[in-house]
C-alpha cells in the first residue's frame, strides 16, 4: 500500500517538474453553436466580444435542429444560439441546457429570395408567382430541423400554394444553403432569412409575417459547459446594447429590452 502511494507522489512531482519546461497550453475557446442565419452577423459580434474580454471564440453554424442533436450527443459547445425558441426549450427540459439561461435575442424575418439573372425568375414578384410553370425549382431549408424552413412551408400552406409548388421544392440542409441554391441559379427562388439575403446577390421580397408563426430566436447555456462564466458573459453581450445594435445592423428585429452589461470576464 505504501509503495503505491509513494509511486503516485513521485508521478505528481515529476509532472510538476516537467510543467516548468513547457509553456502553458492556450486556453480552450468559448465554443458557440449558432443557427446559420447568424452566419453574417455573429462573426462580427464575436470579434467585438473578444476584443473586450480577450476570450477566444469558436463558431459552428448549422440548422438549429441539427445543432440541438449534436448537443444531446455530447458535442462540446458552451452556448447555443438557435433560430427559434422551441429547440432551446426542448434541450432545457431534457437537462442539456440550463433552464434559467434561456432568453430570446432577436426576431427573424422570412424573405423570398429570387435569382437575379434573366429568364423565368424575372416574373417572380411574390409568393403567388411561384406557381408559374416557368418556375421549376424553389429552395427551402429542411422544415424538420431549420426554423426558417418550417416558416417557409407554413407560408406556402397558409397562402394555399403548397399543393401547387410541392413538386418544385428543393430541400436544403440550412437556410443558408437554400439561399446559395438561389444565388447559383440552381433554383429560381427560395426562402431565406433577411440578414442572409441582404448580403447575397439576389432580389428579395419580404414574406407577409401573417403567413407564418413568429420566428423568436433564443439562446441558452449548455449545462455541461466548463466555461459557464464566459458563456454567460457572451450571452449578456449579445443581449446588451452593443449586441442588439450589432444584430440590428445586420437586419434582425429586436425583442424585449437590453440586458445591462456585466463586468467582462478576463
Amino acid at each position: 500500500m505504501s509503495n503505491r502511494w509513494g509511486l503516485g507522489w513521485i508521478i505528481l512531482v515529476l509532472a510538476g517538474c516537467g510543467a516548468d519546461r513547457h509553456p502553458p497550453s492556450a486556453p480552450e475557446p468559448l465554443r458557440i453553436a449558432a443557427a446559420s442565419d447568424l452566419q453574417n452577423a455573429l462573426p462580427t459580434l464575436a470579434e467585438r466580444f473578444s476584443r473586450q474580454t480577450r476570450v477566444e471564440v469558436s463558431l459552428t453554424f448549422g440548422a438549429s435542429g441539427q445543432l440541438a442533436e449534436q448537443i444531446k450527443n455530447g458535442a462540446p459547445f458552451d452556448i447555443f444560439l438557435a433560430a427559434n425558441t422551441q429547440f432551446v426549450n426542448d434541450l432545457a427540459e431534457a437537462g442539456f441546457v440550463r433552464p434559467e439561461s434561456v432568453r430570446p435575442y432577436a426576431l427573424g424575418t422570412l424573405v423570398l429570395a429570387i435569382h437575379p439573372g434573366a429568364g423565368s425568375s424575372d416574373g417572380i414578384r411574390g409568393l403567388s408567382d411561384l406557381a408559374q410553370p416557368d418556375v421549376k425549382k424553389i429552395a427551402i431549408a429542411n422544415p424538420a430541423t431549420a426554423p426558417y424552413g418550417a416558416a417557409a412551408k407554413q407560408a406556402l400552406e397558409r397562402s394555399g400554394l403548397w399543393p401547387k409548388v410541392e413538386p418544385k421544392i428543393v430541400q436544403a440542409e440550412t437556410v443558408r444553403q437554400a439561399l446559395q441554391f438561389v444565388e447559383t441559379g440552381n433554383a429560381e427562388a427560395g426562402f431565406a432569412s433577411l440578414p442572409n439575403a441582404r448580403a447575397a446577390r439576389v432580389r428579395r421580397v419580404e414574406v407577409d409575417p401573417g403567413l407564418y408563426d413568429p420566428i423568436v430566436q433564443a439562446l441558452g447555456l449548455v449545462a455541461r459547459s466548463k466555461k459557464a462564466e464566459d458563456a454567460e458573459s457572451f450571452a449578456r453581450f449579445v443581449l446588451g446594447e452593443e449586441g442588439r445594435k450589432g444584430l440590428a445592423e445586420f437586419g434582425f428585429k429586436l425583442v424585449g429590452t437590453a440586458t445591462p452589461a456585466s463586468s467582462p470576464s478576463q
